[in-house]
């Protein structure tokens, strides 16, 4: 039993990555599926609410063409926060569906949170709450392990490589990886996200276009432009699908950039300057930046010595010069002075044909 116990600690601590992952993908689809049970009969009520509206309107008003009224509507609901679509029209909006319940998960958990879309039950708000505060950590945690998994393929060795291959300082390598990194980041996840969010977006130019995906990798998520909203019940759910996606690879990429940037010495440097002695890091601490804990003004204790007592130089020569004896004062004793004549005979090198060079040498101390 111990061995199979054994065996199946070290599948899981093999594993355990793979298993995080697979466990944050079930909790977010869980999520999903959790929301769009509790939020679809509200969503279709208050449809069926406004539906029933429009039909008495329309009965009350027969001089009221009813495409009118249908673009009217439209205009008003798309600046509607909840963005709810209550018309037979072709956009056919539906905010909590599987794929709008995933997307919402996915901004929640992100904290980006473009806040279009909202629980409208009771049940819905209090899940938000219990399912943020288990989510949340656990994406961060996700993010921090995905971070430092990619940090050694993707910025540890391809430094290493410039130093080999190119020559170059370890400083100017990492000032150069980190360029290139930042350049190739800011081209795939801005620059072309942009540019295919305004051909997909036919009333956004390209400046709105690179806002949003601002707003989105900076987690901001501001409610002003969100893609899709005009598209089809497919585009749109093609649209939140590959942002969802976007969201969580950026996120990433954005989070290694940053750590491959800190470790710069520039950025350490400057980190130092404006931080100082409250610069807390624990790598790597010397001696001389220890800081002793607990009370030191406390009764002064007798200090305690580690040298010996008695030091005689290394050696002595046939020279007849006083061997020279160091005395490192003791606490509360008072050495005898080490003149000539209180030396032990046979310590004189006068005296005696031969010496050696280390001998113990027992003084009588007096009080």
């Amino acid at each position: 039993m111990a061995i199979c116990a054994d065996k199946a600690l070290t599948f899981l601590r093999v594993h355990a990555f793979t298993f995080m992952l697979i466990a944050y993908g079930l909790f977010v689809v869980i999520g999903a599926v959790v929301l769009m049970i509790l939020e679809q009969p509200e969503e279709n009520l208050l449809v069926k609410e406004v539906r029933e509206l429009k039909a008495l309107f329309l009965a009350d008003n027969p001089c009221v063409e009813e495409s009118s009224l249908d673009r009217l509507l439209i205009n008003v609901l798309s600046a509607s926060k909840r963005g709810v679509a209550t018309l037979e029209s072709a956009s056919d909006e539906c905010n909590f569906d599987f794929t709008s319940s995933l997307f919402f998960v996915i901004t929640f958990l992100t904290t980006t949170g473009y806040g279009t879309t909202v629980p409208l039950s009771d049940e819905g708000r209090l899940f938000c709450v219990v399912y943020c505060l288990v989510g949340i950590p656990f994406t961060l945690l996700l993010l921090s392990s995905l971070t430092h998994a990619l940090l050694p393929w993707v910025t540890h060795t391809p430094i290493h490589n410039l130093q080999v291959f190119w020559g170059l300082s370890r400083n100017n390598a990492a000032l150069l990886h980190c360029s290139l990194l930042a350049f190739c980041t800011a081209t795939l996840f801005f620059l072309l996200p942009a540019g295919a969010l305004c051909l997909l977006e036919n009333d956004w130019n390209y400046l709105e276009s690179l806002y949003f995906c601002f707003i989105s990798l900076s987690t901001t998520g501001l409610v002003d432009y969100l893609p899709g909203r005009t598209q089809s019940r497919a585009a749109r759910q093609w649209l939140e699908f590959a942002t969802s996606c976007y969201l969580m690879v950026g996120l990433i990429v954005l989070l290694v950039v940053m750590e491959s940037c800190w470790e710069l010495q520039q950025v350490q440097a400057i980190m130092r300057f404006f931080a100082g002695p409250w610069q807390g890091e624990l790598k790597g601490v010397g001696l001389d930046e220890l800081v002793l804990s607990g009370d030191m003004t406390g009764a002064e204790e007798e200090p305690h010595y580690t040298l010996p007592i008695s030091t005689i130089s290394p050696a002595f020569t046939d020279s007849p010069a006083t061997p020279t004896i160091e005395l490192p004062p003791v606490f509360g004793l008072t050495p005898i002075a080490a003149t000539k004549e209180n030396i032990p005979p046979s310590l004189r090198p006068d005296l005696c044909q031969s010496t050696s060079t280390s001998q113990l040498i027992q003084w009588n101390w007096t009080l």
